[in-house]
Parts: structure tokens; C-alpha cells; sequence
């Protein structure tokens, strides 16, 4: 495999722009018709990029310290003869800002507001009229594409809502048209309960569930609802997968329901917010409405040589960042926070890094990115170092990962992840490279994931997960979860010298592999596990099915050619029968410290060799038994080679 040494993209990360470029500078202090210099900045980053696009050398835009509001996308687009550079100034920490701070909060009086409120709620919501604050706006409660948030002291507050926290269960499913033995096509379901007289009064009630799966959920609009009869009517289109019969749902943007701190309604149709405050609410602490719905703050595309720096973006209802068909773009330690959306898009782009940055609070995904050519095996060569991403799918609970990534040609390097119902990384394409990283505390509450997720198609290959720690990850109800989690033919690929502590649900161990051949589990260490790795064979007959099925053969032949040359040199185990050696899996040099098991559903046909079981261990061992058994000395005793964990995490 073809990877780039992590000094030498240190070093490229660490290289100016240019060493001589025409400087410019805004300031909040500044005005548009000044001239844009140190003494005399300008006031707006929208003015600056408009000078920018007409300079012929190279540009540096030194962005002054405070705040700065975000009411149109800012493009910086068609620089391909310079090199441009937007950098906070020394010391400063500058903010470009999409949301609006809100004021004049007062008890809720309104008698037809209390009257739908539960009983002892009466002094404990307060209002603020948005349309008085030149809010006319309101968004989206629980539509993607303009989905505003309210924020208070930087959390992001809920949606009024049933029950608070978690799920509550359906009646049977009253749909007309099965889709299985257990679930119908249609959103009818019944819910005895004497909350739905209440739910029937609102303007614009929602359920947020898992349908037929814990693995996916969705929101829906209710249009119908019948006390009487106990039926609620979802709007169509219906979930892919169905509704069966005790499915989990809550019921969502339901001002009955404001009943918990941190809960909040709005009402579109008389401009106002309600909220139930937090006990500390205006002692400390912004309360901020997010506003700005463009699709993106700010938009590089087209572009060569470009450093952005140092810059903050928070409070858009969709996304922050994209960067679209440019080449050797450094988005170096910026911090993206309280989006709706997507933190950073990166499309058909070369040579992307994204360093030392924060990304956290968002109701999607971090990064977002596409690039390389998978047919050809051109790597984009995206490089994803030492950033933090955490808090993210706070709207969307499944398949909006810290960073998904579909192409070729990828480094996910010193990068920490933690805070997501479901997974960190959704990977799809060849030439990965995932090492040093820290992974803790995800699939806290879907089903049948892992931490890192890889799913349905056997031509994903050369990637390599290698060095990173996977800690406390321990969710799922039906199936489970998994830290790194090979699902669905997923084959040919590389798990060494991993470290994980405390992962594994249900079914699955820190290792799963559903379907799969030709993966090599190698060197890693299995401390107070599930198990350290699972299974789930799929046997001969369903992997020839799946070979021969339309979707698979596009997949292989179309979209790449695995019986080119250029795929079997790259990859030779594809030189053989692809319909030989079905659940063949390499699995070697494994040690197992404290975990439940050292397989599940390992059915003999993988290739197990030297896997070494052991109990946490006695007197001194058991006061630091993960160090004791990560000493170089006692792994060599185990036929291990050193993993070098000290070295895990951001820097």
C-alpha cells in the first residue's frame, strides 16, 4: 500500500501559503470603504473575498479578533493562478456567527398556551416573541433543510417532547399492506394513551423512531389522529423499511409536552418561542436561536493553494463548510460548532487536510467527503489529522457519522471521536488509512453498528485500521455493537495493533465480521471485552446468491473492474475464485485480557492461529493490568509485536 509517512504531512501541514503575498485585513471596528489595512480594515469577510477574486499575486486575509454575522454565503471560488490564504489574526479568535441572541424573555401569561401545558407548569415557561427580535424565519422543526435549533449556554435545548428522555413503545401496526410476517408498508400504528386528546390539538405534532430496525430511524409528521380509536397516521413517504408491531418512537414538537428543563416549542403562526429554562437560566449563559439557513457559510470551490485558519463558524441551521473541486486546500484549526447539518463537505477535490480542528455540536455529520477515483485507484489524498470530533448526529441518530467517506485515497490520522449514538466512521472505497486514533463512547443507542462501520461491497479495499484505541462502546438491543465492524462482504482489509477496552453488545465483539473473507485480525489486544472478535458467517449458497445479484455485479464490474489488472496487482487474493474461500478470515496474534470470550460464531472455517486468552491478573498486574500486558516485553511473550500507544490520540 501506497501511504504518505505522518512527518512528512506534519510537514506539509506546516507550510506557509506563500513567503511574500499583498495582505488585507477586516476587523468588526472596520468599514467597507476603507481601504482594507492594518490602520484601515474593512468590516465584512464578504467584502474582502469580493477584492480577493480580482488580485492577480498572492493574498493573505488576516481576520481580526470578534464577531462577525453570516446573512449570505461567502464564496471564495476560480483562484487558480494564486495562492490565498484566510487566517485569524495573531491572537485572535474570530467567529463568523449564523445565529441571533435572544432577549426579552417574560413568563408565559397566554391562557390558551397554559391551558395546553401539564398541570404545574404555570411560572415555569417563559416566551420570547421572535417576531419582535426581526425573526420571521422560524425554520423547520424536524426537516433537515432548514432545521433551526435553539441553544442555551452553547447546549443544544430539545424539542418539547414524550417521554423526556428515550422512547416509548407502539400498539400494533394498522397499516392494510404487509410488507413481512411483522411489519406493514403504511405509518398507521396504534397508541393507547390518554395524551393522544392532547397531541390531537397541536399544529404541527412529529415522532421521532425505529421503525422496524434499531439501526434506523427517521422523523415523521403526523397527520392524523384519533383518541377514540387510539390510531396515529404518519405522512407519507413512508419509512423504506416499514413499521412493525411495538416499534420505539417519542413524540416530538408537542407543546403539551413542555414539561422538562431545556425543553422549548416554537410557534410559527404567532412568531413566539417557549421554553422551560434550565433552574440557572439568566444567572449564566447565551440563550441563541440559530438563523442563518443558507447551504453553507462559506463555499471554496474551484480553487488551488488556499489556508483557511484559525476561524470560527457556529449557529447555521445547515452546514458550515464546502470545498469543491479545488487542489491543495489546509483547513488548519478551525472550529465548527451548533450547525444543523454538516460541519465540512469536501467533493471532488485533491490534496484536502483538515488539522487540529474542532467540530462538535451538530445535528449531522462532521465531515462529509468524496474524492479519488476508485475505478483507476487516484487517490484524493484527503488527510484528516488531530482533530477533535465529538457531539455530532444530535438530530439524525444513525448514518451521520464523524466523518463518512466515500473514493479513494484517504488518512484518518491522531483524530479523537466520542459523543454519537451510532458510528464515528462510515468508510467507502479503497487506500484508507486509519491509525492513532481515539474512539470512545459511540453507538450509545442504535443497533447493529460499529465504531467504525464498512458495509455491502467486496470491492472496498487496501484499507488499513491500525494503532487506534477503541474504548467504552458497548450499545445495541437485538444484535449489538462493535468497535471496528466489517459488515456485509466486506473483504480484504487490515485490523492491527489495535487496543480495545470495554467494547462490545449483545452479539458482537471489539472485531465484526458479518459476511466477510480475506480480513486479517492481527496483533491486537482484547481488554474486558464482549468478545474480541464475532462472526456472523453467511455460508456458501448466500454468498453465490449475492455475487450473481444486479446490484453486486454493478458494484464490481461497472463501478471498478476487480478482474482488471490493475485491481489484481494491487490486490492479489482477487486472483482467485471470488467464489472460494467464503468466511475465510485470517485471525492471528490476538490477546484476549478479561473478555467474556475470545470468539463468537467462529464456525472453523478461519484461519486462527496463536490467540491468547487470559484473566486480568493478580496482585500488581491487577492495579494497572492494561499497562502491564501493553509492556513491549510481555506481549513479545505472547508472540505480539510492540504496539506504540503512547502515541494514540491527538497531540
Amino acid at each position: 500500500m501506497r501511504y504518505r509517512s505522518f512527518l512528512f504531512l506534519l510537514a506539509v501541514l506546516s507550510l506557509p501559503v506563500s513567503l511574500q503575498s499583498k495582505d488585507y485585513y477586516v476587523s468588526p471596528k472596520g468599514s467597507d470603504s476603507a481601504p482594507g489595512t492594518a490602520q484601515k480594515p474593512w468590516k465584512t469577510i464578504g467584502k474582502a473575498v469580493s477584492v480577493i477574486r480580482q488580485e492577480q499575486e498572492d493574498v493573505r486575509l488576516i481576520v481580526g479578533d470578534g464577531e462577525y454575522p453570516v446573512t449570505s454565503a461567502i464564496i471564495l471560488s476560480g483562484n487558480r493562478s494564486k495562492k490565498v490564504s484566510v487566517e485569524a489574526a495573531p491572537g485572535a479568535s474570530p467567529v463568523l456567527y449564523g445565529d441571533r441572541e435572544l432577549s426579552g424573555f417574560s413568563r408565559t401569561t397566554d391562557r390558551s398556551v397554559l391551558s395546553r401545558l401539564a398541570p404545574g407548569m404555570r411560572g415555569k415557561v417563559v416566551e420570547c416573541n421572535l417576531k419582535s427580535l426581526g425573526i420571521s424565519d422560524y425554520g423547520e422543526a424536524c426537516r433537515k433543510e432548514n432545521l433551526a435549533d435553539l441553544y442555551y449556554d452553547g447546549v443544544r435545548q430539545k424539542l418539547a417532547r414524550y417521554p423526556d428522555e428515550g422512547f416509548t413503545r407502539s400498539g400494533k401496526v394498522l397499516g392494510p399492506t404487509p410488507k413481512d410476517d411483522e411489519s406493514c408498508v403504511e405509518g398507521i400504528f396504534s397508541f393507547r394513551s390518554d395524551r393522544l386528546g392532547r397531541w390531537a390539538e397541536e399544529d404541527e405534532p412529529w415522532i421521532h423512531g425505529y421503525y422496524r430496525w434499531d439501526w434506523s430511524e427517521d422523523y415523521h409528521h403526523i397527520t392524523g389522529i384519533d383518541p377514540g380509536s387510539g390510531a396515529i397516521t404518519l405522512e407519507a413517504p413512508w419509512h423504506r423499511y416499514g413499521y412493525k408491531s411495538g416499534f420505539k418512537f417519542a413524540g416530538v414538537n408537542l407543546l403539551c409536552e413542555l414539561d422538562s428543563p431545556g425543553e422549548y416549542y416554537v410557534d410559527r403562526k404567532k412568531g413566539k418561542l417557549y421554553w422551560y429554562p434550565p433552574l440557572d437560566h439568566f444567572r449564566r449563559g447565551k440563550v441563541e436561536y440559530s438563523v442563518y439557513s443558507g447551504d453553507f457559510m462559506l463555499e471554496i470551490s474551484d480553487c488551488e493553494d488556499v489556508v483557511l485558519k484559525g476561524i470560527a463558524f457556529e449557529g447555521g441551521r445547515r452546514n458550515a463548510i464546502s470545498v469543491k473541486g479545488c487542489r491543495n486546500v489546509s483547513i488548519e484549526g478551525v472550529r465548527v460548532s451548533r450547525f444543523g447539518g454538516d460541519a465540512i463537505h469536501i467533493n471532488e477535490s485533491r490534496d484536502i487536510q483538515v488539522a487540529g480542528c474542532l467540530l462538535e455540536r451538530l445535528g449531522h455529520r462532521g465531515i462529509r467527503a468524496y474524492g479519488g477515483n476508485r475505478k483507476t485507484l487516484e487517490e484524493a489524498g484527503y488527510v484528516f489529522c488531530n482533530n477533535l470530533v465529538r457531539d455530532f448526529s444530535q438530530f439524525r441518530h444513525t448514518y451521520e457519522p464523524g466523518v463518512s467517506f466515500h473514493g479513494c485515497g484517504l488518512v484518518i490520522s491522531h483524530c479523537e471521536f466520542y459523543g454519537c449514538t451510532s458510528s464515528a466512521l462510515n468508510l467507502g472505497g479503497n487506500e484508507i488509512l486509519i491509525e492513532y486514533n481515539h474512539f470512545h463512547d459511540l453507538v450509545t443507542e442504535s443497533d447493529d453498528q460499529g465504531a467504525l462501520d464498512m458495509y455491502f461491497n467486496y470491492s472496498y479495499r487496501g484499507v488499513v485500521i491500525r494503532y487506534n484505541l477503541w474504548e467504552d462502546i458497548t450499545g445495541g438491543s437485538l444484535h449489538g455493537s462493535a468497535g471496528v465492524r466489517l459488515d456485509d462482504m466486506i473483504s480484504g482489509n487490515l485490523v492491527y495493533g489495535n487496543v480495545f477496552r470495554n467494547v462490545g453488545g449483545v452479539h458482537f465483539g471489539g472485531v465484526q465480521i458479518h459476511g466477510g473473507k480475506d480480513n486479517i485480525v492481527e496483533n491486537n489486544v482484547f481488554y474486558d471485552c464482549n468478545y474480541a472478535v464475532s462472526f456472523s458467517p453467511w455460508g456458501q449458497n448466500k454468498w453465490d446468491t449475492y455475487l450473481e445479484d444486479e446490484e453486486t455485479r454493478k458494484k464490481l464490474y461497472e463501478e471498478v473492474d476487480i478482474t482488471g489488472p490493475l485491481y489484481r496487482e494491487r490486490y492479489p487474493e482477487l486472483e482467485g475464485d471470488i467464489h472460494s474461500g467464503v468466511d475465510h478470515n485470517i485471525v492471528r496474534n490476538n490477546l484476549a485480557i478479561g473478555c467474556r470470550e475470545m470468539f463468537f460464531r467462529e464456525n472453523g472455517q478461519n484461519l486462527v492461529l496463536n490467540n491468547s486468552g487470559v484473566e486480568m491478573g493478580e496482585g500488581s498486574v491487577l492495579s494497572r493490568p492494561l499497562e502491564y500486558y501493553l509492556n513491549p516485553e510481555v506481549l513479545a511473550g505472547y508472540g505480539l509485536q510492540p504496539i506504540p500507544f503512547d502515541k494514540i490520540g491527538r497531540f
